[in-house]
């Protein structure tokens, strides 16, 4: 292990190419951690990719923001491109940062790179968080070109190596990294729930806002489009529940945004009235507070059926149970606690009307309890973050 200073407080380096502030949409994970850390005394420096170079500070840490575009809509050779771009300046950035902890956060796992440099040049403790398995995934869904495999590979077992401690964010995740390197410390915490984030407003205002009928079921699905979420089987589902006097909203962009808009247009349903587009997180809990469900959906592929998908995590926090058309422990873990429920791939009228029928007020109420429940027990920000600071500075959780 890595030795680190006696004092309270360390340097941290945090590497995340796809950090994202409040006022953005994206996954909150890195923003509220960073922000944790440094509450309890650490410095942190987050590094990320933007469209522009920039500094700033936001959540009392700093944040060195390097030009590199991405976003799920390119092509997987400009994605590439782009992973590479942010390697080369996030190792630059990062090796001029002082650090005593450097925190690499894929995907991709190109980031291990910089922070595999940083770690060496500062004599700092190297921890690698796993928030997808890569190349494991992207082979097996055929992205990733026969040709760069093996380097792949070989850097997933290199960083393995280095990594003081590894965090995985799902069982499989933490598996797949033992079956690798047996040897190097893995610690399993989640994505987690922000159980004290509150709506702007009441649910029946929120409802009015969305002109959404007192009367009418409400589901939401916010997240990613990306093809791995099949945005085609939202589009089914949408066209599915309106006969129900239920509705679909779905928050997200990406490849299948698109196409998804279109598909509805050709059924004479307007395509933003349900793809609504990126909200920022705030929009996203308002959304949550006035639905009466949240939507999981992935592509029909084990290797993504166990990922740690923060729409679940969101909808534990805003106490809302979750419709799933996919299994993975996250739902078999809420159908188990009475806080979900499985949807049919082939999703029809009929098939949806018979879903509903047994969501009866005190069923959605009950589950809604369920899954609020078991984000505050299980997944609470404030309690996985215990585990995340003694991960990241190797001190045992007080």
């Amino acid at each position: 292990m890595t030795p680190l200073p006696t004092g309270t407080g360390m340097k941290i380096t945090y590497i995340h190419q796809h950090f994202k502030r409040p006022d953005e949409a994206g996954g909150g994970r890195p923003f509220e951690f960073a922000k944790r850390l440094a509450a309890s005394g650490h410095q942190v420096t987050m590094i990320s990719a933007g469209p522009s170079r920039d500094s700033y500070r936001v959540g009392d840490f700093d944040v060195e923001q390097v030009a590199t575009k991405y976003d799920n809509t390119m092509s997987v050779p400009r994605r590439l491109v782009s992973f590479g771009k942010f390697m080369l300046q996030a190792t630059a950035v990062a090796a001029r940062q002082p650090a005593d902890v450097v925190l690499a956060s894929s995907t991709p796992l190109t980031v291990a790179i910089p922070g595999m440099t940083a770690a060496l040049l500062r004599r700092a403790r190297f921890v690698l968080e796993v928030r997808d398995l890569w190349p494991r995934v992207p082979i097996e869904l055929g992205y990733l070109p026969a040709p760069l495999q093996p380097v792949a590979r070989m850097l997933e077992r290199l960083a393995y190596a280095r990594a003081d401690t590894v965090i995985a964010l799902s069982p499989w995740m933490a598996e797949g990294v033992r079956e690798t390197n047996s040897t190097v410390p893995v610690r399993m915490i989640p994505n987690a729930s922000d159980v004290a984030a509150a709506p702007s407003a009441d649910r029946q205002t929120l409802r009015r806002r969305l002109g959404v009928q007192q009367d009418e079921l409400l589901l939401y699905y916010a997240g990613s489009l990306g093809m791995g979420y099949d945005p085609e089987w939202l589009t089914r589902l949408a066209v599915a529940v309106q006969p129900s006097n239920a509705r679909l909203i779905v928050a997200g962009a990406g490849a299948g945004l698109d196409p998804a808009r279109r598909a509805l247009e050709a059924q004479g349903i307007p395509g933003d009235s349900v793809f609504v587009g990126p909200l920022p997180r705030s929009q996203v809990r308002d959304l949550a507070a006035a639905a009466d469900l949240a939507v999981s959906s992935l592509i029909d592929h084990p290797s993504l059926a166990h990922n740690s998908l923060n729409k679940v995590f969101d909808a534990m926090a805003a106490a809302r149970p979750v419709l799933f058309n996919h299994g993975g422990w996250l739902s078999d873990l809420l159908q188990a606690e009475g806080a979900g429920w499985q949807c049919p791939r082939d999703i029809t009228a009929e098939t949806f009307a018979h879903l509903r029928a047994g969501w009866t007020p005190d069923a959605l109420t009950s589950a809604a309890q369920r899954s609020a429940d078991l984000g505050r027990q299980r997944f609470d920000r404030d309690m996985l973050y215990i585990d995340f600071e003694a991960a990241v500075t190797g001190k045992a959780a007080s």
